[in-house]
């Protein structure tokens, strides 16, 4: 996942993307770059729009169910003073 945000802020900063450049972004942050995702990634979106890739994933999203159910109803009140 970190390999797609990183991917992501790339394209944002006006970079290519390219795998030195993901790896670049993972390194600042802190993290360890996984050159084996980095390197699918870099090839399975070469060649395509970012934008494009982003509004079909939204375009499969809307048809997932999303939200919860209901929340639970409320405690009842329970008063236990003493009657006079």
């Amino acid at each position: 996942m970190q390999e797609i945000a990183a991917l992501l802020l790339c394209k944002i900063g006006g970079k290519s993307g390219s795998a030195d450049d993901i790896k670049a972004v993972i390194a600042a942050a802190g993290g360890e770059a996984n050159d084996d995702l980095i390197s699918k990634l870099v090839g399975d979106v070469e060649g395509k729009d970012i934008n494009e890739l982003l509004a079909a994933g939204m375009d499969k999203l809307k048809d997932v169910p999303m939200g919860g159910g209901g929340g639970g109803g409320g405690g009842g009140g329970g008063g236990g003073g003493d009657a006079a």
